[in-house]
């Protein structure tokens, strides 16, 4: 079984549920970032796709660094998986795609959330944000706005790690060795 096969097998664990993700990209300072979001897909090649704001500071460090390294951890805490990888960008298709699937919520925030929403007031940002729903109840059926964009983490290294409740847990490493989808395992202490 490929490593990418065996992420799909955890993630469909739990279906209903969205799953988060810590994404770590490499500052333009050199100090690593953190910050949780939202997995949009993961294609059966492996590729690990988000969307967020065009804005963002993860998207500046993309493009300075374009590789980052994600990190999914089951909700029970019994199995996550880290992927290493490099990052392109998503198609407008698959940007699409993923702005319908986005709850309402997500949706609004995607078209509004931004430095000046931000510096108003609690008030006057709950006022404009009722009034752009009000105004925009068909989201899911328009295009994502132009600040929306997506990416997707190519792997090239994937880390296992279960814990067992009867003894240690395990780590298991694959690493692609070439270009086309030789893995190498390597099983690690937990």
């Amino acid at each position: 079984m490929t490593p990418s096969r065996l992420f799909l097998d955890h993630l469909e664990e739990s279906p209903s549920v969205p799953t988060l993700m810590t994404l770590a990209t490499v500052g333009t300072d050199g100090y690593p970032r953190t910050r949780t979001v939202m997995v949009s897909g993961v294609g059966e090649d492996g590729r690990v796709c988000f969307h967020t704001d065009a804005r963002s500071q993860k998207v500046r460090d993309l493009a300075a660094c374009p590789k980052a390294s994600l990190t999914v951890l089951s909700a029970e805490g019994a199995w996550q998986v880290t992927v290493i990888g490099d990052v392109v960008p998503d198609t407008r298709a698959g940007e699409r795609t993923a702005f319908t699937r986005r709850s309402r919520y997500l949706q609004l925030l995607a078209w509004l959330n931004d430095a000046d929403l931000a510096a108003k007031p609690a008030e006057e940002r709950h006022r404009l944000w009722a009034e752009f729903d009000h105004a925009h109840p068909d989201l899911a059926e328009q295009a994502p706005p132009e600040t929306w964009t997506g990416f997707a983490v190519v792997p090239r290294e994937y880390l296992f790690w279960s814990a067992d409740a009867a003894g240690p847990s395990r780590r298991v490493r694959y690493t692609r060795t070439t270009t086309d989808s030789h893995w190498t395992q390597e099983v690690l202490p937990g």
